[in-house]
């Protein structure tokens, strides 16, 4: 992938029934109610801002998840209704180093059903197959038992602890895990589609 990459165009991807897709204007009710979530709100920072109300954080979240760029890519993820029920996120696409770090996160109605695992699956692919990336890593609280079991099902490794290395929702630093996939790395045996 040359240095110079314009923007990516975004894109839709089957996963089963259900979709990763581009987030848009109208999703803005579904996020602000998934950053009502005690479960997103600690685990992914970007639920909370200080001095933002959960409605404006909401609006740019998904303005930023919108615009991809040669940085990032992200897709929400919609049930076979068309609701938003999760999202999955390619982020810090190092092109000259060809890797990149994916964050998800789930609503309560889209979890225990395979679809984050499944959804991190989809996204490793496109960062191999159309980004041509060598390697996508996965950081997660290594309190956050339900992330390290997603991860590794979806074929991310564990690699290690990185040490006080994040401040999540509840402002403390954290202990991370490590995780990653390697192109080279054979595809996670997924269970039926969610």
């Amino acid at each position: 992938m040359p240095d110079d990459a314009a923007p990516r165009e975004p894109v839709t991807l089957a996963l089963g029934t259900y979709l990763l897709d581009v987030p848009r204007a109208t999703d803005v009710d579904a996020v602000e109610e998934a950053f009502r979530d005690p479960d997103i709100a600690l685990w992914n920072p970007s639920a909370r801002r200080p001095g933002l109300t959960v409605r404006d954080r909401a609006k740019l979240w998904v303005a930023d998840r919108a615009a991809w760029t040669d940085e990032h890519a992200s897709w929400v993820v919609r049930g076979p209704d068309g609701r938003l029920v999760g999202q999955v996120s390619l982020h810090q696409i190092d092109s000259r180093n060809a890797s990149a770090e994916v964050g998800y996160w789930l609503t309560p109605e889209g979890r225990g059903r395979g679809l984050a695992t499944a959804a991190l699956a989809a996204a490793a692919r496109y960062a191999f197959d159309v980004l041509e990336l060598a390697r996508v890593e996965l950081f997660h609280a290594t309190g956050n038992v339900r992330s390290c079991r997603v991860a590794t099902r979806a074929g991310f490794l564990l690699e290690g602890t990185a040490r006080q290395s994040f401040v999540y929702g509840d402002g403390l630093r954290h202990d991370e895990h490590v995780h990653a996939r390697l192109a080279t790395d054979p595809d996670p045996e997924l269970a039926p589609g969610p």
